[in-house]
């Protein structure tokens, strides 16, 4: 019997347009990502991700769900706010992992695929019942600068811009989509006047009439953003992070509904 669903057990697994390593790499998904299989062929999975991205993946990235607690709804879950080597495997910022148990001195066990666990100092942690400001939001994006630029990428090993996007605003709860010309149409956001610019705000960059850009203000001139590398820059011409290749551009500007 195919199965129709599985997890991914490394600590990023990278995601295909056709089925073979020769393809484009279009995304990725983290451990501990749960994956609809829409497809087979050979030894690839046709999958869907939670904002419904379809891609395929390799078999050796992942495992069958053969756990016997229901692992999505038994646990309590917790996102990283920072990379974290344990056990050997390095754990990229973003990823989302059960936790098995808090313990005393403030940290906490997280349960990896393979069921083994790790102890993480609680402070490295973002829990689903934990509020994060737009200021969090921003501090978080900002210790990512440097990151490299990677297309089709959403982990510490490196983004583009639409996926440093997204992954951002998971962790406040905010699902969006894979890419920009998808994320401009979701409902969760709303265009809005260029003169009322707030922090966490998004900026949306057009070339040929297509949404090919984004990049997030943490102030009202400049964003965030993955060019080359996670960045910050301005299209106000006396700022010093002016960027006269994005100032050159059509934008609309896009606020968290």
């Amino acid at each position: 019997m195919q199965i129709k669903e599985c997890i991914v057990k490394t600590s990023n697994a990278p995601l295909y347009f056709e089925p073979t390593f020769k393809s484009e790499m279009v995304s990725q998904a983290l451990i501990w990502e749960y994956l609809n299989i829409v497809d087979y062929h050979e030894n690839w999975y046709k999958i869907e991700q939670w904002d419904k991205y379809k891609s395929w993946i390799h078999k050796s990235y992942v495992i069958q769900n053969n756990f016997k607690k229901n692992i999505k709804n038994d646990y309590e879950w917790c996102f990283l706010k920072e990379f974290i080597y344990s056990n050997n495997i390095l754990l990229s910022f973003g990823s989302y992992l059960p936790v098995s148990s808090k313990n005393k001195n403030n940290s906490a066990e997280l349960l990896l695929p393979d069921q083994s666990q790790i102890i993480i100092d609680r402070n490295k942690l973002i829990f689903d019942n934990d509020i994060l400001s737009r200021n969090d939001l921003v501090s978080l994006a900002k210790n990512l600068l440097g990151i490299p630029y990677l297309w089709g990428g959403k982990s510490l090993f490196g983004y583009d811009c639409s996926g440093f996007i997204q992954s951002l605003f998971r962790l406040k709860g905010i699902f969006l989509p894979r890419d920009c010309s998808e994320q401009v149409k979701s409902n969760v956001i709303e265009k809005k006047k260029t003169d009322d610019i707030n922090i966490c705000d998004l900026i949306y960059f057009k070339e040929n009439y297509n949404f090919t850009h984004v990049g997030m203000f943490i102030n009202n001139k400049e964003f965030i953003h993955v060019s080359g590398e996670v960045k910050i820059n301005s299209i106000v011409k006396n700022n010093k992070n002016f960027c006269e290749n994005l100032s050159n551009l059509d934008f609309n500007i896009f606020k968290i509904k």
